[in-house]
């Protein structure tokens, strides 16, 4: 902004001395037109600035529907975003119908160190910094610990653990250097808390993110950088999670058809609600944008599982 101010003041001085000569306006004159009684009126009558204006956020995972609610709810909320993914095609097309100054996109593997480093070079490129992170890539593998192979578990642990290490190690250098504090939200998962079957590669893996977390919160509070954790349940609705295998081996482990799943995990919570990818956004909008002195919190966004309680 400060150089767009520049470029056209000095076009307007080689304007005016190609004529004659350039006349800079009066002091008082430039206190007169800034402190004008109509414009400061004017200026009163704006609506307020919204909760995360002048944020900037990046989202992890944002070409899936939980990550796609939650760049969009950030947005909403008054951020900039940087939505990354695996997928530039999902990427384009989650972000197509929104302003280069809202948001942004760049193909990110949270696997690669790399890739990584690219994706917040460009969130700092793009809009001058981060301050906002949201870990939620992520994959889900359902099956028992006999047909569990070494591949699945790398996966796993790469993806949803390595990778929401190496972003925070990343992230943080940047937010330090910014000295304006910062949050940083992980998407884990019911299963992290709950020894449900044919989920032992996943459930460990999500059982680490949320301890993780609380080790970075007690590490980075001096920072003024906030970690907290969300976990959903049962988003099936919306979840490009549960479009492949991860659905037929949850329907298989609890003896019913893929088809029954949405009412089955309704059925199961306290509330007996549907969870959608946009409760999981409004969960992370709390961490970041409500609950302002909270760190190494779980939040459970799961309609109320009682053996999910984390008290």
């Amino acid at each position: 902004m400060a150089s767009e101010f520049y470029v056209n003041a000095i076009n307007v001085m080689r304007g005016a001395e190609a004529i004659s000569s350039y006349t800079a306006l009066p002091r008082q004159e430039a206190f007169n037109i800034e402190y004008w009684l109509l414009e400061e009126a004017k200026l009163q009558r704006m609506p307020k600035e919204k909760v995360l204006s002048r944020k900037v956020a990046l989202v992890t995972g944002a070409g899936g529907g939980i990550g796609k609610a939650i760049a969009d709810k950030l947005l909403a909320e008054g951020a900039h975003v940087v939505f990354t993914d695996i997928s530039e095609e999902r990427l384009q097309e989650n972000t197509a119908h929104l302003s280069a100054d809202q948001a942004s996109y760049v193909v990110c593997d949270v696997t690669q160190e790399a890739s990584i480093k690219t994706a917040l070079d460009h969130a700092a490129l793009a809009f001058g910094g981060v301050d906002i992170v949201v870990h939620s890539a992520g994959l889900a593998i359902s099956k028992p610990l006999a047909e569990t192979e070494e591949k699945d578990w790398d996966l796993l642990q790469n993806v949803l653990v390595k990778g929401q290490f190496e972003l925070a190690k990343q992230a943080v250098g940047i937010m330090r250097q910014q000295q304006l504090g910062g949050n940083f939200v992980i998407i884990a998962s019911k299963n992290g808390l709950v020894s449900g079957p044919n989920n032992v590669g996943y459930g460990t893996a999500k059982a680490a993110q949320q301890h993780m977390s609380r080790l970075l919160a007690a590490e980075l509070a001096a920072d003024k950088i906030r970690v907290n954790t969300v976990n959903p349940d049962g988003v099936i609705v919306g979840s490009k999670i549960w479009e492949g295998e991860w659905a037929e081996g949850r329907a298989k482990a609890y003896g019913i058809t893929v088809e029954e799943l949405p009412e089955f995990y309704a059925k199961r919570n306290l509330l007996h609600e549907i969870i959608y990818p946009e409760d999981i956004a409004n969960g992370v909008f709390a961490c970041v944008g409500i609950l302002n002195k909270s760190t190494g919190n779980i939040i459970n966004v799961d309609g109320g599982m009682a053996n999910a309680f984390v008290r």
